[in-house]
């Protein structure tokens, strides 16, 4: 059948959020197969001299001793057929790998993707979904293999039964049913028929939002707050937002006069890490005249929230969380 070898690299395929998968290429006879390794990461953290992931990568010890763990268990298994005489053949150690892999675990393989999603509040509400999901289990394990449409109807009546609402329920679904494709498209796992997630409708419904009237926030635009009060800085950081079309109210805290360009709001979105440009009407202006002092720095936040907290001083899902609590 010919010699077996085996090398890491990266797919040549990039993923929307600019990681590559991490493969283990199984050569025989000219023949490839590939086996992703479970972690995706951005080219610039992969060493392909060395075949590892850089330390400036978060998990690089993590990755890099899966990698290892993962070619020397493929590696022992090649070697021992050689000595034993039985026929092992790149297709045979290629599902073998898929299998170590995922460990027919779909939590644990959920619990490693949910690590690599960049965005933290991407990654706070995945991590969530999945906390709910242990709950559920009682400390069981929850493989691959035992997820059918069945199971699925069965998780959608128990989050019912805790009185979720119809989106919230579908929001712990969605990213279960995007762990699951993803593990069949990288290769980690095939359902021995069509994925159960084709058949299953989830159903989201039409979120209906109160809204402020004209009338109303023109009697906002009237109250005499005592300035310093956290009503007078709530106040203004209110009508601020609306004025600028509905901010966030995450984005809002951490604005800073550097995001003030040319009479315009320059700023990235958190969520989306969209770039976005408003104009910054005559109301809006005013406020920021409340906070602007005589030699402002850039590097300052233009509402005062925030005081000496620096994002740099916390990990992502950290800051989040205290972004959650403000303002008070």
């Amino acid at each position: 059948m010919g010699k077996i070898t085996f090398h890491v690299d990266l797919d040549n395929r990039v993923k929307k959020d600019g990681t590559q998968n991490i493969q283990l290429r199984i050569t025989q006879a000219k023949k490839k197969l590939r086996v992703a390794v479970g972690f995706s990461v951005q080219k610039i953290h992969w060493n392909d001299e060395k075949k590892e992931v850089r330390r400036t990568h978060p998990l690089h010890s993590q990755i890099n001793n899966t990698i290892k763990s993962k070619l020397l268990e493929v590696e022992r298994t090649y070697l021992k057929s050689q000595v034993t005489s039985r026929k092992v053949t790149a297709s045979t150690l290629q599902k073998q790998l898929k299998k170590e892999i995922a460990g027919e675990s779909f939590v644990q393989y959920s619990k490693l993707r949910a690590q690599q999603i960049t965005n933290p509040s991407s990654r706070s509400a995945c991590k969530s979904v999945l906390s709910n999901l242990d709950v559920y289990l009682k400390g069981k394990d929850l493989l691959f293999e035992e997820i059918d449409y069945d199971w699925i109807k069965d998780y959608e009546r128990y989050l019912k039964k805790l009185s979720n609402a119809t989106n919230t329920i579908y929001n712990n679904l969605k990213p279960l049913k995007a762990s699951y494709n993803e593990a069949i498209k990288s290769g980690l796992f095939e359902p021995d028929k069509m994925s159960p997630w084709m058949r299953y409708e989830g159903k989201k419904a039409k979120s209906v939002r109160t809204r402020l009237t004209i009338e109303q926030i023109a009697l906002l635009e009237k109250l005499n707050l005592r300035p310093g009060t956290n009503k007078f800085q709530a106040h203004n950081f209110f009508l601020f937002s609306f004025y600028l079309q509905g901010m966030r109210v995450s984005d809002a805290l951490q604005l800073k006069w550097a995001n003030i360009i040319n009479g315009r709001l320059e700023y990235k979105a958190s969520k989306t890490e969209k770039s976005r440009s408003k104009k910054i009407i005559q109301k809006a202006a005013e406020i920021l005249n409340i906070y602007r002092k005589p030699r402002q720095k850039p590097t300052e936040n233009i509402f005062p929230f925030l005081k000496d907290l620096k994002e740099s001083q916390f990990a992502d899902d950290v800051w989040r969380k205290k972004l959650e609590r403000l303002p008070q």
